[in-house]
Formats: C-alpha cells, structure tokens, sequence
C-alpha cells in the first residue's frame, strides 16, 4: 500500500507580501548602470511606474486596504495628493475605507488652480478646514509631497498623515522633516533592491 504525503500547508501571505511581489514584478526595473532617467531629472539604477499596480483592479483592492489601515481612528476627513501619482492611491483608501464603514472622502491637489470657474486648486469633496493625509506613490526628493503640503497648509487644512507607497530613500523623507512632517510609507527600496540582488544571485525567492 502506497501512502501519500501531502506537503504541509503553506501560510497565506499577506495583504504586505502581496502588493510587494506586484510591485517587485510589475512597476520595478534596475539596472548595473544608472541609465533611467527621473522626474528630477537625475540618473539613476532604479525606475518604479507604481501606476502599473495602482492602477490594477487587484493592486488598488490591496493599496486601499493597507492605506486605511494607516489612517483608521485619526479622524482624518479627507485623502489625496498631487495629482497624477497620488490618485488612484486617494480614491482606492476612499473605498477601502467606506466597506470598512469609516468612510473618507478623496480629492486631488491640482498642479495649477483650475482656470475657470472658481479656480480651486482642490477637486472632491474636501470640506473647508478638514483634517487630511496627504499620500503619494513613489517619493525621491519629496517635490510632488512637498507642494500637496504647502497648497493644503495655505488652504488651512490640518496634514495629520503624509503616506508613501515606496520612499526611495534619496532625500525625500528628510526634506518632508524639514518642513515638519513625518514620512510614513508602506516600502522602502531596499526591499525591492533586496529582492532584484536575490534574484540576481540565483536564490529562491
């Protein structure tokens, strides 16, 4: 009689691990030699493109769900950034939040005030003076956060979070210090930079 072992059952990753493996496949490229090109206008070995994964039906459900859980029980009354990296980020925490019954509402940071109409720099349902957290997909020198900041700090919204999707540890964090303000993000680049030389030296993953 042959009897068959099955292998013990593998533990469910989490909501974390996952979004890290899409992100890790999807939006991350690295390079021996800096030849990507940033925003900033500097070189570099990495490039992320988080739109790949926060605009994806399974990667915004995950994104949404670990943002909440970031902001859940401050009384923040409003999520969103500098338009275009932050949006999708905003809208999926807005979801997530109204199935868990704390709802909050999204808005975007306009680059310029709209020039027409009532000309707001601030699009959604934003109430006057409300509480918000400030969020972005990729933060290096901290630009797009830093002017999401200061447009809501002038329109006399309290900032009580600022949350990144990946902080590239280029500076960006401290620039957001200095202006007093504390960086929180959900990866760093060393996780992907540990996964990208993993894989380079062959290990199972």
């Amino acid at each position: 009689m042959t009897v068959t072992v099955s292998p013990p059952p593998t533990a469910p990753r989490s909501d974390r691990e996952t979004l890290l493996g899409l992100l890790f496949d999807r939006a991350f490229q690295a390079h021996t030699e800096p030849v990507f090109r940033l925003a900033s206008g500097a070189m570099s070995r990495v490039y992320l493109n988080c739109k790949l994964v926060t605009l994806d039906p399974r990667g915004a459900s995950l994104i949404g769900r670990l943002m909440f859980e970031r902001l859940r029980g401050f009384g923040i009354k409003g999520v969103g950034g500098l338009t275009l990296g932050a949006d999708p980020i905003a809208l999926a925490t807005a979801v997530a939040s109204d199935v868990a019954g704390e709802p909050i509402p999204a808005f975007i940071v306009r680059k310029e005030p709209k020039g027409h109409g009532t000309e707001q720099w601030i699009e959604g349902p934003l109430e006057k003076g409300a509480p918000v957290a400030v969020v972005d997909d990729v933060v290096t020198t901290g630009g797009s956060t830093e002017k999401a900041l200061e447009i809501l700090s002038r329109l006399g919204h309290p900032i009580w979070k600022v949350v990144a999707l990946v902080d590239r540890d280029e500076g960006g964090r401290e620039a957001i210090r200095r202006r007093g303000f504390e960086l929180e993000s959900l990866y760093r680049i060393d996780e992907f930079m540990a996964l990208w030389n993993a894989g380079r030296s062959g290990a199972v993953l």
